[in-house]
């Protein structure tokens, strides 16, 4: 395998004979050999592969190397012994390979040619092997058949019997026999509607001539209706033309006298734009002026309200230097205040401490003396205490050796062992009775079985002749219902024709046609377009000589007798010529592929079959078939009752199998029962014997341990000696605990005294500094007030000089503004003089546009008409063309009409071709492809019934192969079954080293839907069911069953993924040693992944799974025979 998951280089696995071992740390990758096996043998699940998709096998990468797109694994099976299906039986060797490429899914080849998945899974499963299968035991496997339903533990079985191929190709079959019901289905569902369509059909038809006479006179009244139109758009085109020039005549006059109009507004308008330049001027220097006034207002309110403000600030300023005075003042006390006092607090200190180190001293000796007493006293508790506790526990131990003898004295009378012997003796008589009823009802549900066989084989044949006979029932219904259909069709309404009343024998039917022709179609009697009337015999005329008389072929007409007395028949052309001229008037002779020659010297040579020799012959078939379909429909009422008749024995057969099965099952239950109770009874029987002889043993054993415990009692202290100096010890602990506390508080109360001052002094300094600092800021701040407080007084009196700067500015701009605003009024009033001129002139302008415009629209109007007209007469065009193909002079033709003046109104024509639609449309809708499509029905139906036919023998066909693929794997299965059974037993008791097992079928009347239930009693236990051993026992029980399986249908490979982890080491060289037995037996290779040192030391060979690099496995041998026979050579 190459690029499969950490394998990114190719490596190869020879699996030989015996046992293949493969080793190493877990995460290197020995299950992805497991996988990798799975993965070729058509594994289609990602989720198996422990992935999401397929293409997470694909090796992913890692740090140093790229991923890649592509994994290959190919197996080499060996076919020597040609056990292969038969497809691949051609080779010694077949190589199997699977290929996925990412992104574009698996591809298989087989030999290297392409195959398909589900010829690579049916291969497998053919050899007891597969992705699935029960040879591929990977990690949790045990788990899985411990935990499993017995419903999902029949693929043990199924594959024991090799029928998972027989399951593969049943589902197969059966998909096929669904789709082909279904497909039955459809077919007589669109047979139906054919048949539906075709009787449509035919009225349809009818329907489509009297469609075809009324289209020709609409096509007739439509072409009057255009032509008329026609000639009405074209005069109406001609008179829009004049009108149209005139109103070209009045745009231009209208055009001129508005160009006049626009010249004298333009040279008033040009005037204008002088005055309104020199008015803005004038305006622009007032505003200019009044803006400047306003200004010099806003500027005296500002002086006022700077000079209110600055006396508020020169307050403020002084008020904030006298505050700034008070707290310098206040620092400066504080300061002194605490200097002194931490002068104070450092006296104290200085005294206090030389009298702490002698507090000290005193604590640490009371501390000492303290902890002595208290080891003492502990010494002197815990002595006392050990010798309670040692009188509690013997005493206890006394009334716990005294109830125990009681209880075993009690439970050695109550064993009662004499009379669990006879219950188990008795129980062993009634098992054995029972196994006899379990034989009996199985032989019984056997001959069953193979009357259910009988029967079931009779009702499919019953079944399928009934089918048979009901599809030929079809079939000649289908074709009787298509020639009285056709045989109908010809008839046009009238009486039946003579060539229904006819009956033509050997093969003369194209001879009378060729006689009759059309005279064959009409009735005798009465007709619209002719009939037969009887005419009286004649005896002048007779088939000329050296001929047969054509009469003597047909009966069933008597009205044809004097036709056809003349009529001779010959099969020689030449000799007819020749006699031709020998005939006399009213004689003719014909032949039988339909020529003929009359006595007035007509000849017509054979050609094509005549309608009316078609006619007889399918009149003749008809009479056939009816009586065809009569002998067919007795004998389907005979296979119908006779269907019926095996379809009650299989019931009756059914129903007894089900009683045998039911009655088999009961016996079964009930020989388990008893021997589970036989076995049971003999178990506790043993378990009696064996408890009696352990209470013996028990009371012996407790009678020294009582001895024992009086001579230790015995051998305990006195209590109150040990209880005085108990007290005593307490008593000196107490002192010494309060001689303790007393130097502590000392002690504290001196540390707590120090602390205290130097806190105190610490405080004083760091307030000292706090009032410095506000000292050093309240200076500062002064100095910063008074330099604040002299520049206000300076801007005062600069403010004091402006307000009568300001009153002589607004002296002189009043006497500009007043000439300014007599300039503005004055180029005002010439600007509204010549606006008033251009408004006159506007307003002449807009008459001379509006007439101009009432002109265009005008002329827009006439252009309009012309365009209308224009576009009618090409729609019209259009419209003839659409509807009559042909161009507008030639609709008089097809209108028929020589004079235009013969032409009616339109309006009449129109109430015409409504009148002719409406009878069309009254008609309803029209298939004109009728008779073509009734043809192509009648063939799709003729087709249809024949892959009817075909249908119905495939579904037989595929129930008898499902009915034989469910009794060979019941066949299989059962046998399997027995062979698996004893397997078990037997691989049970070798690994277990005794005891017993067995399995049973259950959950189902049919061995294929049954379930398989798993009963083991290891040595010393009950027999009991798979779920409730211990893990090992579990354990070591599946590997049994799988193991009976490989025995009873040896798969060629056999995959073990580490289920010996469960195991302990004897029951690992157990398993070892069965997997050498079962080598021995059959020709099955293992592969073994292990990690437990026995198992390795039990391979033939060994293959080791390493990781140098992170995410990359590894793969090296090494064959441990050979290695062997090397060590021994080197040895010697």
């Amino acid at each position: 395998m190459a690029g499969f998951k950490s394998f990114a280089e190719a490596a190869e696995i020879d699996i030989e004979s015996g046992l293949t071992g493969i080793v190493g740390p877990n995460g290197c990758g020995k299950s992805n050999i497991v996988e990798g096996l799975r993965w070729v043998m058509g594994e289609s699940s990602a989720r198996q592969m422990r992935g999401g998709e397929m293409d997470d096998v694909i090796f992913a990468g890692t740090e140093q190397r790229p991923a890649r797109n592509i994994a290959e694994i190919s197996l080499e099976l060996d076919n020597r012994k040609r056990s292969a299906p038969a497809e691949f039986n051609n080779n010694d060797d077949i190589e199997i390979t699977r290929k996925i490429e990412r992104g574009k899914g698996s591809s298989y080849y087989v030999n290297a040619k392409p195959a398909r998945a589900r010829d690579i899974q049916l291969l497998f499963a053919d050899v007891a092997s597969g992705a699935r299968s029960s040879g591929i035991v990977s990690q949790g496997r045990i788990g899985a058949i411990v935990g499993a339903k017995p419903t999902d533990r029949r693929a043990l079985l199924e594959e024991a019997a090799n029928i998972r191929g027989l399951h593969a190709r049943r589902h197969e079959a059966e998909l096929r026999l669904r789709s082909a019901e279904s497909n039955l289905e459809r077919l007589d569902d669109v047979i139906a509607g054919l048949i539906e369509q075709r009787d449509s059909l035919k009225k349809q038809a009818r329907q489509a001539a009297r469609y075809r006479s009324v289209a020709d006179r609409i096509r007739k009244a439509e072409a009057q209706l255009l032509m008329a139109s026609w000639t009405d758009a074209a005069d109406a085109l001609t008179e829009s033309d004049t009108d149209l020039q005139n109103a070209k005549i009045g745009v231009e006059e209208r055009t001129k006298l508005a160009a006049r109009s626009a010249t004298a507004r333009a040279e008033i308008s040009a005037s204008l734009a002088p005055l309104r330049h020199a008015e803005a001027e004038k305006a622009a220097e007032y505003q200019r002026l009044s803006l400047g006034r306003e200004e010099l207002d806003r500027e005296e309110q500002r002086l006022q309200q700077a000079l209110q403000q600055l006396g508020s600030q020169q307050t403020q300023l002084r008020a904030d230097i006298a505050r700034e005075t008070s707290l310098r003042d206040d620092a400066k006390a504080a300061i002194q205040r605490l200097n002194e006092e931490a002068t104070a607090r450092g006296n104290e200190i200085a005294e206090a401490t030389p009298r702490q180190a002698e507090t000290a001293q005193n604590l640490e000796a009371a501390r000492a003396a303290a902890n002595a007493a208290d080891a003492t006293l502990a010494d002197a508790s815990a002595v006392l205490r050990a010798a309670a506790n040692s009188r509690a526990s013997l005493a206890a131990r006394q009334t716990d050796i005294t109830t125990r003898q009681a209880t075993a004295t009690a439970a050695l009378a109550d064993l009662a062992i004499a009379e669990l012997a006879q219950q188990a003796e008795i129980a062993a008589t009634e098992c054995t009775a029972c196994e006899a009823d379990f034989h009996a009802a199985n032989k019984a549900l056997e001959t069953a079985d193979n009357k259910l066989t009988a029967a079931t084989v009779a009702a499919e044949a019953g079944e399928t002749a009934r089918r048979d006979s009901a599809a030929q029932i079809a079939r000649l219904q289908a074709e009787i219902d298509a020639l009285q259909y056709l045989l109908a069709d010809q008839d046009d309404g009238e009486a039946s024709p003579v060539i229904d009343q006819l009956t033509v024998s050997d093969g003369m039917e194209i001879a009378l046609a060729a006689y009759l022709a059309d005279e064959l179609s009409v009735p005798v009697g009465s007709g619209r377009r002719g009939y037969w009337r009887t005419a009286p015999p004649s005896t002048a005329l007779r088939p000329p000589d050296g001929t047969t008389a054509l009469a003597s072929y047909v009966t069933g007409a008597p009205a044809l007798a004097v036709a056809l007395a003349g009529v001779g028949v010959i099969d020689d052309p030449a000799q007819a010529e020749q006699l031709q001229m020998q005939l006399q008037p009213g004689q003719a002779i014909t032949s039988k592929d339909g020529s003929l020659w009359r006595w007035d010297g007509f000849v017509r040579l054979a050609s094509k079959t005549d309608k009316s020799a078609e006619r007889i012959r399918q009149r003749r078939r008809l009479d056939h078939l009816q009586a065809d379909l009569a002998a067919v429909t007795k004998k389907a009422d005979a296979d119908q009752n006779k269907a019926q008749q095996t379809q009650e024995t299989l019931r009756q057969c059914q129903t007894e199998l089900r009683e045998c099965r039911a009655a088999s099952l009961a016996a079964e239950q009930k020989f388990g029962e008893m021997r589970r109770q036989a076995e049971s009874d003999r178990l506790k029987a043993d378990a009696a014997q064996l408890r009696a002889a352990e209470l013996d043993q028990t009371l012996n054993d407790l009678a020294g341990s009582l001895s024992a415990c009086a001579a230790e009692i015995a051998a305990l202290s006195d209590d109150a000696a040990l209880g005085a100096a108990e007290a005593a010890a307490r008593r000196t602990a107490e002192t010494a605990r309060d001689a303790l506390s007393n130097a502590m508080q000392a002690e504290s109360r001196l540390a707590e005294a120090i602390k205290n001052a130097e806190n105190r002094r610490r405080s004083c300094e760091q307030e000292a500094a706090a009032w410095q600092q506000r000292l050093d800021g309240a200076v500062g701040r002064i100095a910063e007030l008074e330099n604040r407080l002299a520049d206000g007084l300076q801007e005062q009196k600069r403010l004091d000089d402006l307000p009568a700067t300001i009153a002589k500015q607004r002296m002189e701009i009043l006497d500009r503004l007043e000439i300014a605003d007599n300039a503005r009024q004055s180029a005002s009033d010439a600007l509204r003089l010549a606006e008033t001129k251009l408004a006159e002139a506007e307003t002449l302008q807009r008459d001379a546009d509006t007439a101009l415009a009432d002109a265009r629209e005008i002329q827009i109007r006439a252009e309009g008409h012309q365009e209308r007209c224009t576009a009618k007469l090409a729609d019209l065009k259009a419209r003839i063309f659409e509807k009559l193909n042909c161009a507008p002079d030639a609709v008089a033709s097809i209108a028929d009409i020589d004079d235009l003046a013969t032409l009616p109104q339109i309006d009449v024509l129109e109430e015409r071709v409504q009148r002719l639609i409406r009878e069309r449309d009254n008609i309803g809708p029209v298939n004109l492809r009728a008779e073509a499509e009734m043809e192509d029905v009648a063939s799709r139906i003729t087709t249809m019934e024949t892959e009817r036919d075909d249908l119905l023998a495939a579904i037989a066909k595929l129930r008898a192969a499902i009915s034989q693929l469910n009794r060979e794997g019941r066949e299989r299965l059962l046998k399997s079954f027995s062979e698996v059974n004893q397997h078990f037993k037997t691989l049970f008791n070798k690994l277990f080293g005794g005891g017993t097992a067995e399995l049973q079928l259950t959950d189902a009347d049919d061995p294929l839907e049954a379930g398989l239930e798993i009963l083991a009693s290891p040595p010393g236990k009950r027999l009991q069911s798979l779920s409730l051993l211990s893990g090992g026992e579990q354990a070591l029980t599946a590997l049994a069953i799988i193991f009976a399986v490989f025995l009873t249908n040896p798969a060629p490979i056999c995959v073990l993924d580490e289920v010996d982890a469960p195991l302990d080491d004897s029951n690992v060289v157990r398993f070892c040693d069965l997997l050498r037995d079962i080598c021995a037996q059959t020709d099955t290779r293992f592969l073994v992944i292990t990690h437990h040192r026995m198992t390795m030391a039990r391979m033939d060979r060994l293959f080791g799974i390493t990781m140098e690099q992170r995410g990359i496995s590894k793969l090296v041998s090494v064959d441990l025979q050979t290695a062997e026979r090397i060590r021994d050579i080197a040895t010697v």
